[in-house]
């Protein structure tokens, strides 16, 4: 008879549960085999009538409630099925009623079930209190475990949308920090505290930094503390985002539960058991170090905290640090390509180049490739009416909200933010020396005078070191600046084109080579300011997006300057060409624009106008006007060469080439023009295949095979 009730109670249970997934069918299923197993083995503690007999059990009461939550989920679940409709038909009997009985008839037997495996449960806990270091070693993991789930709530409320495999691995890697602390100090309660709450800081930050820059805190920001510091004022940490609250809240209430009534502060660690715990933390972080290797990474946004778990998302992405070399490299085919584009093509402006101004204008974009918007005025009249003697159009970042010194880096050097790991930052792991770039090119070709600027800290980004290994003679930073002029909190657009304007007046015979990098846009749209006017209102919304209609004002704001800047220059004896473009979209507290969430739900073409900047040169001599639809930051060199009459590098022929066959890049994916859309790197074929690996391998060549760099395509300054 009570075979024949464990038996029940075991199908019941499946049930009830009704698992998803054929790993969590068998995982269900070995579960329930061995609480049949124990039910049918401890007979005297499991007799029909033992619920009468622990009526006074909290357990029970537990048990009580799990099962009527159960009980009401396959309720709803099953009181509109069709086939329930079929059978209410033929017995004349309301669905929901026939559904309610099977309801409470499963829940009864499936309650039996879990209860007697609760008490399994509970002998076990008395199991572990005579051993100690096991007791602490499962508390451990449990803690392990909920920290997980902690920091998964501060993603996404539905904990478990990494699967459950993903789930134990991040586990894994939390209970493997705690082990290797354990084994140092001996202090299991300081261990767990202090090995979980590693995580959830990481977690924390993580928050405030997906708010303010609307990308997840990976690795590699480890190295950018210098730029957070920079910009924080900038942005309100209070209130603190609910998020935090609930999940910090968790596991705080585990530690606590855990610390005062169960881990065990007395019990002493022998060298041996040490030695053993650290190693079983080492092979236990080197295992979910391995998976985490393979776990595919997910540019957009929080995808791969989503996907991933927040946690194994974060541990995939330490593999920035390594260079992979790129299928067929060779030196010889590096060599091959170099002469095959080192053959130089002669221009009549060769002798006496023209001033070059490069302006990379934070934050400046043109919302209205997401979306229709509809604003009281124009937002950028002036740009807009730039077409005689102007090349202007769209070029491809790989950066939304943030990493400005990525799009500096792919402009300078031509090189593509896509055959670099997830989120790395060059400035900062890769410009550690003299670097090739189109610095050291005019420089060192045709005497430039290079000058780079940014109205802001030096210790942003490492931009000091990298701006003078890229060639750079002159560097100013926000102490170089008069600061009379600021909107909101940030020297102004037009007081950083007043600086270059001084720069030139004072330039004698070398051609001037600026690379500015402007402030006044940076991020933290709901900054209470009294030193501009936001002329721009969206139509149709009454102060309901304040940050938008800020930004939006705040680009008018610059092309004011713009027209500065394009006027002086337009009255000037020498040649002059002015290069203006953005570095990123803006990243918005709100849903104004929800083109760049759709991750998923639209297709890559669509995702890609999250990532698409305005640019125009302007030259006030006769020059070819010209439209783009779309290129790239990284072959947007080869137009300012082109338009200032110079002879192009080897590497830009390349570019100019690959431009050709591959119009537009970035980290996600690469415009096909055979397809007509927009292609993640794993769908390219024939041709365009092929001049991607050209691509990787030259970048890979210039970047990380230092000893057989090619001197012909990437030379730098001795």
């Amino acid at each position: 008879m009570l075979t024949i009730l464990a038996v029940v109670s075991y199908i019941s249970s499946l049930i009830l549960i009704t698992p998803p997934a054929i790993f969590d069918i068998i995982a269900a299923v070995l579960l329930c085999i061995i609480g049949v197993a124990l039910i049918i083995w401890k007979k005297p503690q499991n007799k029909v009538g033992l619920f009468a007999n622990h009526l006074r059990c909290p357990l029970f009461y537990v048990t009580l409630a799990i099962t009527a939550y159960l009980g009401y989920c396959f309720f709803n679940r099953w009181k509109g099925s069709a086939k329930i409709r079929s059978i209410s038909a033929i017995l004349h009997i309301p669905s929901g009623i026939i559904v309610a009985l099977a309801t409470i008839v499963i829940s009864l037997c499936a309650m039996y079930f879990l209860y007697c495996f609760v008490m399994e449960l509970k002998r076990f806990y008395h199991f572990l209190n005579k051993r100690p270091l096991l007791k602490n070693l499962t508390c451990g993991f449990i803690a392990s475990a909920v920290t997980v789930i902690a920091c998964q709530v501060m993603i996404i409320p539905q904990v478990f949308t990494m699967g459950r495999l993903k789930f134990f691995v991040a586990a894994l890697l939390v209970y493997a920090t705690v082990l290797i602390i354990y084994c140092l100090t001996g202090w299991i309660k300081t261990s767990v505290t202090i090995g979980t709450g590693i995580f959830i800081l990481i977690s924390i930050t993580n928050v405030y930094v997906y708010n303010f820059r609307g990308r997840l805190f990976e690795p590699v920001d480890i190295f950018s503390t210098g730029t957070a510091m920079n910009v924080v004022d900038n942005y309100s940490l209070f209130p603190i985002p609910s998020k935090i609250l609930v999940g910090t809240g968790i596991w705080l209430a585990v530690i606590l539960f855990l610390s005062i009534g169960y881990l065990r502060t007395k019990y002493r660690l022998s060298v041996k058991r040490r030695i053993t715990l650290a190693v079983c933390g080492v092979v236990g972080a080197v295992c979910a170090f391995g998976y985490a290797s393979t776990v595919k990474l997910y540019p957009w946004r929080d995808h791969g905290a989503i996907l991933n778990g927040y946690i194994l998302d974060f541990a995939a992405k330490f593999r920035a640090s390594s260079a992979v070399q790129p299928e067929g490299y060779s030196v010889e085919k590096v060599e091959q390509l170099a002469d095959e584009y080192s053959k130089s093509a002669t221009s009549e402006k060769d002798e006496k180049p023209p001033h070059i101004i490069v302006i990379m204008d934070e934050a400046f974009s043109d919302l209205s490739v997401l979306g229709e918007i509809s604003t009281n005025k124009e937002v950028t009249p002036y740009i807009s009416s730039l077409k005689e003697n102007t090349v202007s159009g769209y070029a491809l970042a790989s950066i939304y909200g943030g990493t400005t010194a990525n799009s500096e880096y792919e402009f300078l050097t031509g090189n593509s933010m896509a055959w670099l790991t997830a989120n790395a930052s060059p400035y900062q792991q890769y410009i550690r020396s003299s670097t090739y770039s189109m610095v050291s090119y005019l420089k060192s070709n045709y005497d430039y005078n290079c000058v780079a600027m940014h109205p802001y800290t030096s210790t942003g980004w490492n931009r000091p070191e990298a701006y003078k290994n890229l060639g750079f003679d002159k560097i100013m930073f926000k102490d170089a600046f008069p600061g009379k002029h600021r909107i909101r909190q940030f020297i102004s657009d037009r007081e950083m084109f007043d600086t270059i304007i001084d720069t030139y007046e004072k330039q004698e015979d070398n051609p001037l080579f600026v690379f500015g990098v402007t402030m006044q846009n940076h991020g933290g749209y709901t900054f209470n300011a009294k030193n501009f006017d936001e002329e721009i209102s969206l139509v149709g919304y009454d102060k309901e997006y304040r940050d938008v209609e800020q930004y939006l004002s705040l680009l008018h704001e610059t092309d004011k300057a713009v027209e500065h800047l394009v006027s002086y220059f337009e009255s000037v004896d020498e040649e002059v060409v002015i290069v203006f473009f953005g570095d990123h979209q803006p990243n918005f507290e709100n849903d104004f624009f929800t083109s760049s969430e759709q991750v998923g739900t639209t297709s890559l073409t669509e995702q890609q106008q999250s990532y698409k900047v305005p640019f125009f040169i302007w030259a006030n001599y006769d020059i070819e006007e010209k439209s783009v639809d779309c290129t790239s930051l990284s072959y947007l060199s080869s137009y300012v060469y082109d338009v200032a009459g110079i002879s192009m590098p080897s590497y830009n022929r390349f570019l100019a080439e690959l431009e050709e066959n591959i119009p537009s890049i970035n980290p996600f994916g690469y415009y096909s023009l055979k397809s007509g859309c927009y292609l993640p790197f794993d769908q390219a074929t024939g041709k365009e295949k092929e001049w991607l690996l050209k691509y990787e391998q030259l970048q890979y060549n210039c970047i990380f095979d230092k000893k057989n760099r090619s001197k012909t395509l990437f030379p730098t300054l001795e």
